[in-house]
């Protein structure tokens, strides 16, 4: 760990990890300027709550709003910043023309725990993705926790990693978003799994190229005794040059002969390692569906075989874990109707992964939202394979209709309100009822949790 004893660092952004950045630095005795753009009432109050706690005490910690102040650049020795905070941002520029080290709370974890003379690195499991990241995450945290290791989920999953560090883990398992690796020059986890790959945040990196290397950048760094575990089944990933050893997985069985790869066969989630082939389980013992759940069970079977669990220990956990909420969650059935909540899809490529989730009903899907503007031509193909009715909501709802017509898709249905969208998804009876929206959330919620939360209680509200 380095030496924080007075020096100077802002922090730039007050969210979960921006404080938790702050009470780890300042309990090192490092003199900290939390700056944040927002007015301090529009500020969470349990973050304020927090940081007048920090502020309040014997730490060196001072806070600004409403603006990043001159000082708040000129002054840090190192600048910390919010992964929401894009390169090209006015702040981000300056410190870098001052030669100022702008880096992400996940570098700075990252260099915090590579160990010294007397003690050995900390290992880190780091996922990323466009989909499937808080899944996974969850997944390898939970398969190592039911085999007895102390390996919390955190990262963009919504824990600060920063927070878990005193607690001394066997392993952290954090999700990376390619925000934070924008911000990590440096990060090299143990074990960098990546999943797929498919347009999004591109105005946030200027361009797609940008956001692909941000993705890629992980695996840069890594040593030889490193470990990347990367999709064969998606060509962005399967082509990534890595530094670190190779492990493969596939679901449609491209590494099979590989000396090491996790790969399916038969139904059967299959393992070549340590000189031999495994069987961990079956799909069906397996609670989360989908085809995508296979891609994010493999990755998991890989990571856990790496982190020195064997089969039977993955397999322990694999099959008792349960959908995450908001990611294909079942709710209830309803008069017969089964209604799943997947409010987390907000891109097309999420909401076509739930549908092909359900091979053998036709759903009703509920989509909208706030329009990212993507492509819909793919999603039409797939709503006219796997959906009986598509239920249109938000801003979103006279292109996404436009597009499902023009497709040759018609029984489409816009209404107001989410409410009226659960009740007519209820009333049809044409399958399964889809909350996924394929849109952000802003429109018309505060969050894609908001959302999901909203929808279960329309959903529960049917059986009053």
């Amino acid at each position: 760990m380095a030496e924080w004893k007075n020096r100077r660092v802002s922090i730039l952004g007050v969210g979960r990890s921006g404080v938790a950045t702050a009470a780890y630095l300042a309990a090192r005795g490092a003199q900290v300027l939390v700056s944040e753009s927002q007015p301090k009432e529009k500020v969470k109050p349990d973050l304020l709550a927090s940081l007048e706690k920090l502020t309040s005490g014997k730490t060196s910690v001072e806070c600004e709003f409403g603006g990043h102040t001159e000082r708040a650049v000129s002054w840090p020795e190192i600048i910390i910043t919010s992964p929401g905070i894009p390169p090209r941002a006015d702040v981000i520029v300056r410190a870098r023309s001052l030669r100022k080290e702008v880096i992400s709370d996940v570098e700075l974890a990252y260099r915090e725990t590579r160990g010294d003379a007397d003690t050995k690195p900390l290992p880190i499991i780091a996922i990323t993705g466009t989909n499937g990241k808080s899944t996974t995450t969850s997944l390898i945290s939970y398969i190592l926790e039911f085999a007895g290791r102390n390996a919390p989920a955190c990262g963009n999953i919504g824990v600060p990693v920063l927070s878990l560090l005193d607690g001394k883990p066997d392993f952290l398992v954090m999700e990376v978003s390619s925000y934070q690796l924008e911000y990590a020059p440096t990060f090299a986890p143990h074990i960098g799994v990546w999943l797929n790959l498919t347009p999004d945040h591109v105005d946030w990196h200027g361009n797609l190229d940008a956001y692909i290397e941000a993705k890629r950048s992980m695996f840069k760094h890594q040593s030889l005794s490193d470990y990347a575990v990367l999709n064969m089944d998606d060509s962005v990933v399967a082509s990534t040059i890595n530094a670190g050893e190779f492990f493969p997985f596939s679901v449609l069985g491209e590494c099979e002969r590989a000396i090491q790869s996790a790969y399916m066969q038969d139904g059967f989630f299959c393992a070549n390692f340590g000189s031999r082939s495994r069987v961990v389980c079956h799909e069906s013992e397996v609670k989360i569906i989908g085809k995508h759940n296979q891609e994010n069970c493999l990755a998991a079977i890989s990571a856990a075989l790496l982190a020195g669990l064997s089969e039977k220990e993955i397999k322990a956990g694999l099959t008792t874990f349960t959908a995450l909420e908001h990611r294909l969650e079942y709710v209830a059935t309803i008069d017969g109707v089964p209604y799943y909540n997947d409010s987390k899809a907000t891109n097309t490529d999420s909401t076509i992964k739930a549908l092909e989730s359900f091979p053998n009903n036709k759903v009703v899907l509920i989509a909208g939202g706030k329009d990212k503007g993507t492509s819909l031509n793919e999603l039409v193909q797939v709503v006219k394979r796997y959906a009986s009715g598509v239920i249109l909501i938000g801003e979103a709802r006279e292109r996404f209709e436009r597009a499902l017509r023009n497709g040759g898709f018609n029984d489409v249905y816009p209404v107001a309100t989410l409410e009226e969208a659960v009740n007519l998804g209820g009333k049809l009876k044409k399958g399964p009822v889809l909350l996924s929206p394929a849109c952000a959330s802003f429109d018309m919620f505060k969050d894609f949790e908001d959302r999901g939360r909203a929808f279960k209680e329309l959903v529960h509200s049917r059986t009053r």
